[in-house]
């Protein structure tokens, strides 16, 4: 188990980096003003999916950008649409599909992700316009332009913010790799497709 911990750490850890890099940066050469301005509504959705598309961020990555956009003022549907959209394809996925299945392929992929995040985003906000929960208040405008020792604070914080869920992750990641036999999605697919489909989904 401990050794399966390290291992998924050792996997885990440069993507969550690269992930509070990329929030950092975000948080340096985005002002505050323009990300509350440009990402709210509906256009703001659309904005933030066309920002996340070529970002090469996977699932964990994201997840530190995507947190660093709403604490800048990102709405929570333009959030959650590049949580979506970002870790489904990226400039270095798109290349490399196109290499070996073709661009068809490639393209269906940006246009999937696209689609997904703007689905997600829009449905976001639809929930919270009919939620009757309070909203966040508003996040403080900066006077001065963020320097590089606030943006690596800012990456930092909001590593923090998470670390439980990540505990919980790779405790669970390294739970399934030890418990479940190697051949267990092999043995549901010769028992029914759909189940190992459904069970590869719910893990």
């Amino acid at each position: 188990m401990l050794s399966a911990i390290w291992q998924i750490m050792l996997e885990l850890s440069p993507w969550l980096l690269l992930g509070a890099v990329v929030a950092a940066a975000l948080h340096i050469f985005i002002p505050q003003n323009f990300i509350q301005r440009e990402l709210q509504g509906p256009a703001g959705i659309f904005k933030a999916v066309l920002l996340g598309v070529p970002l090469p961020l996977c699932s964990c990555g994201v997840i530190p950008a995507g947190l660093g956009l709403q604490r800048d003022g990102a709405s929570r549907g333009a959030t959650v649409g590049f949580l979506i959209s970002t870790p489904q394809t990226g400039v270095d996925s798109i290349l490399v599909s196109a290499s070996f299945l073709g661009w068809p392929f490639a393209l269906f992929k940006v246009v999937s992700a696209t689609l997904t995040g703007l689905i997600g985003g829009f449905l976001t906000d639809m929930v919270e316009a009919e939620s009757s929960a309070p909203q966040p208040s508003p996040v403080s405008v900066q006077s001065k332009r963020p320097t590089i020792r606030d943006g690596i604070e800012h990456g930092i914080d909001i590593l923090q913010t998470i670390w439980r869920w990540l505990v919980f992750g790779v405790l669970a990641s390294a739970a399934i790799d030890i418990f479940l036999p190697e051949t267990w999605s092999s043995q549901l697919s010769d028992v029914s497709p759909w189940m190992a489909m459904l069970a590869v989904l719910a893990i």
